[in-house]
């Protein structure tokens, strides 16, 4: 698993925050990762997964020692070497996922006690031009 970012907001990162992520998948792109992950244990509230190899998006999230139910979305709008913008906006009940400005997916919270999640990683095949952590207006 190869790191490409990581940051935390000990202050928690949800509800109300938007994390925006700009790359590109280089030419050999297997799958990337986006993960937010809770403070004092190794929960995984939400596992952001595109897989090159299967044209599919895995959701998930990992508690108490072991994944829970897999979510899919077949909608893929990644190309292998083009740029694309990542939008993850969290509110009091769900991720909702931007590509590109449009919503592909939301994915409801597993994690109750949302302030304990406190960090954002990035792993795997993707070339991160920027990321931009935001605290976004309540709609």
């Amino acid at each position: 698993m190869a790191l490409r970012f990581e940051a935390s907001c000990p202050n928690g990162l949800c509800p109300g925050w938007s994390v925006i992520l700009k790359g590109e998948t280089p030419a050999a792109a297997n799958k990337f990762e986006i993960n937010f992950l809770c403070e004092h244990d190794d929960r995984i509230a939400f596992h952001f997964n595109p897989r090159f190899t299967e044209s599919d998006i895995i959701c998930n999230s990992y508690m108490a020692n072991h994944w829970g139910q897999e979510e899919r979305c077949s909608n893929f709008p990644f190309g292998v070497e083009e740029p694309f913008q990542i939008e993850i906006y969290s509110d009091n009940d769900h991720f909702h996922v931007y590509i590109d400005e449009t919503k592909v997916m939301q994915y409801k919270h597993r994690v109750e006690e949302l302030k304990t999640i406190t960090k954002v990683q990035v792993v795997n095949d993707v070339n991160i031009s920027s990321i931009e952590i935001t605290k976004k207006p309540y709609f």
